[in-house]
């Protein structure tokens, strides 16, 4: 397969809706999604059916930092202040 913009899309969409799908059925199956996510993860690898090689570690670093500023984001967005006060001692004394 050559590697062009049209490839890269087609298959980072057809790896989202097959996410997508696993993410809905995973409560049906009593399966963390996360497990699902992660066989996803191992057929689309180099050693599996999927064979996309991926072996470029500064991209990898690069978006594990940027997923990880959005899920730490999110995290703070979500988070309600009153269930946060009364224990912001604890918090900061451990943070230190």
């Amino acid at each position: 397969m050559d590697l062009t913009i049209e490839n890269i899309l087609l298959v980072g969409s057809l790896l989202l809706f097959i996410s997508i799908i696993a993410g809905k059925t995973s409560y049906k199956f009593g399966v963390p999604t996360l497990v699902l996510f992660l066989g996803i993860g191992m057929l689309a690898g180099e050693d599996g059916i999927g064979g996309i090689s991926f072996d470029n570690p500064q991209i990898a670093q690069l978006v594990g930092i940027i997923s990880l500023n959005f899920i730490l984001f999110s995290g703070g967005l979500d988070t309600d202040w009153k269930a946060v006060k009364p224990i912001m001692k604890e918090g900061f004394a451990l943070s230190t």
